[in-house]
């Protein structure tokens, strides 16, 4: 970990230029090695692979990764807590730190690290960093949460290894944050699509023109759902591809080590999902067979390089397409992967149809004149009905306006007809770290 002073667009190259057929032995030799040790060392995984009466030496080729039982949230959340529990695979006074999820909808997912876990993420998040476009003398603004939350550490400490000044912010205290934006001019800034985009509403409402009183030219949104029409407005409003950079999408998970587990280079197109260090397998949500390139899937993971709670096939409940066709930074071993379109149990079971969240934030957020908006699903027996609260920039709102917003709500949701409700400029709420915009009464 003493690649320090980083100039260049790999940092890896003799691992980011593979050839598919290395990165397919590479994975091979790492699933074995994985697959024994979690055996040996896991009360979890042996009782998992008894059950299904496998042994890691059923493991011939690739695809026999298939063989082997699933994991799943609430496997760690019974057998994990709380300091990797049966999962463990080192003694617990190995590890040197944890990380956890929210804990929000039940336990939280622990994640916990050996020396040896912590080395291999900042090695991975710095692979990241490069890959974005970051490089020695950048100065990042990291507005991920400290403490638990893997985000705001995993950025702060790779930024060194590249060369990198950081700023420390975290969350919150957004009117002095933009002072500090004018006053540091950092070139990278980090945080929740919904905060980068709050920032830029609060900068034009105070008369800053970001295009050209910031020296912004990467921003790296992750830790919640966004869409293209959200990068197109973070990459407009900050001026990026005006400085040749662009608002570049980040994944990840406190059961991968943190985030970092894929990330989108200057194309674009989809993150390059480290297959190096996770094996990835897009599989069929209700048959849970896998599913083909191109086709929506919920995505499947193994962890090869965690030492004190690697995880096999767990299934992390988010929704993409993969897409192996290459790409023209030269990863093309590494797969990637679209949008998150959204996870499992995020989908809103309304009267009989499935609607993902994302749809609706895409079909907004193509009017530029939409400031906000918020979801109510009332599933009450004297409710039942579907809302959609769109905020208007009152400059530019205007009854043809509000017809059309309507008229391609009710197009993209097809099965429903949504309720839509306009409110006056700032009557919703804005976020400074995950946007919470869906509200759901069960009566």
């Amino acid at each position: 970990m003493s690649k320090l002073a980083v100039d260049r667009k790999y940092w890896e190259p003799h691992i980011e230029l593979m050839r598919r057929r290395e990165l397919e032995e590479l994975q091979l030799k790492r699933l074995r090695f994985i697959l024994r040790y979690v055996y040996e060392r896991s009360p979890f995984y042996r009782r998992k692979f008894n059950e299904l009466y496998v042994k890691p030496d059923d493991l011939k080729k690739l695809e026999d990764i298939r063989k082997f039982p699933f994991t799943t949230k609430e496997d760690l959340r019974n057998y994990s807590y709380p300091y990797g529990g049966d999962f463990l695979c080192v003694p617990r006074e190995e590890l040197i730190c944890w990380h956890m999820t929210s804990g929000t909808t039940g336990r939280p997912t622990i994640g916990p690290y050996t020396f040896k876990d912590y080395e291999t993420w900042m090695n991975i998040m710095a692979r990241c960093l490069v890959t974005v476009g970051v490089r020695k003398g950048d100065i990042l603004l990291n507005l991920y949460g400290y403490g638990l939350f893997t985000g705001g550490l995993g950025f702060h400490q790779s930024s060194h290894l590249v060369g990198a000044s950081v700023i420390p912010w975290g969350v919150g205290r957004t009117e002095a944050l933009i002072n500090l934006m004018r006053d540091f001019q950092p070139t990278v800034m980090t945080g929740t699509p919904s905060y980068q985009l709050y920032i830029l509403e609060q900068m034009q409402k105070q008369g800053i023109e970001p295009r050209k009183e910031l020296k912004l030219r990467i921003t790296i949104p992750g830790a919640e759902m966004w869409t293209e029409e959200t990068r197109r407005r973070i990459e407009d409003g900050y001026g990026l591809k005006e400085k040749d950079g662009g608002a570049r999408n980040v994944y990840g998970a406190t059961e991968m080590l943190g985030p970092g587990a894929g990330i989108e280079c200057e194309y674009e197109q989809g993150f390059h999902f480290w297959t190096d260090h996770i094996f990835l397998e897009v599989i069929d949500p209700e048959t849970l067979s896998p599913v083909e390139p191109g086709e929506q899937g919920e995505m499947v993971i193994t962890t090869m390089t965690k030492e004190a709670m690697p995880l096999i096939r767990y299934r992390t409940r988010d929704i993409t397409v993969l897409d192996t066709s290459g790409c023209e930074c030269g990863r093309e071993a590494f797969p990637r992967c679209r949008w998150i379109i959204g996870r499992v149990d995020d989908v809103i079971h309304y009267k009989g149809a499935k609607i993902w969240p994302s749809m609706i934030h895409e079909t907004l957020l193509r009017f530029p004149e939409v400031l906000e908006y918020q979801i109510i699903v009332d599933k009450s027996p004297a409710g039942g009905r579907f809302t959609v609260r769109v905020e208007l920039d009152k400059k530019r709102d205007s009854t043809a306006k509000r017809e059309q917003i309507i008229a391609e709500l009710r197009k993209a949701l097809i099965f429903v007809t949504p309720h839509v409700e306009f409110v006056p400029e700032g009557t919703l709420p804005r976020y400074e770290g995950k946007a919470r915009r869906i509200i759901i009464k069960e009566g």
